[in-house]
């Protein structure tokens, strides 16, 4: 009777154990998903605020709105790239062969 019950106990904490090692995955996902919006969003909206302002400032409407759109995605995509290659918020240039 005792082993029927201890197989039973095992078998629901075996599953208890997988059920939160999927709520882990899943919540390391979804950061990495809004991490990744995050940073191109933010990148797009400063380059297109900052190209409109110039654009007003000079009355060159589309000029600098296409330049610094480019620039906000470059910089969002760039900054992604530093996050998921695990060089995260460091400054300058970074040596593979040379543990930082």
């Amino acid at each position: 009777m005792n082993k029927e019950l201890d197989k039973k106990i095992d078998l629901a904490l075996s599953k208890k154990k997988v059920s939160i090692n999927k709520k882990s995955v899943d919540k390391n996902f979804l950061s990495t998903l809004s991490r990744v919006a995050t940073e191109l969003v933010a990148g797009l909206i400063i380059g297109t605020g900052l190209g409109l302002l110039i654009d007003n400032w000079l009355e060159t409407k589309p000029l600098f709105l296409i330049i610094f759109f480019f620039l906000g995605a470059f910089a969002g995509i760039y900054n992604l790239w530093r996050q998921l290659s695990g060089n995260g918020l460091k400054i300058g240039y970074f040596d593979k062969g040379k543990k930082n």
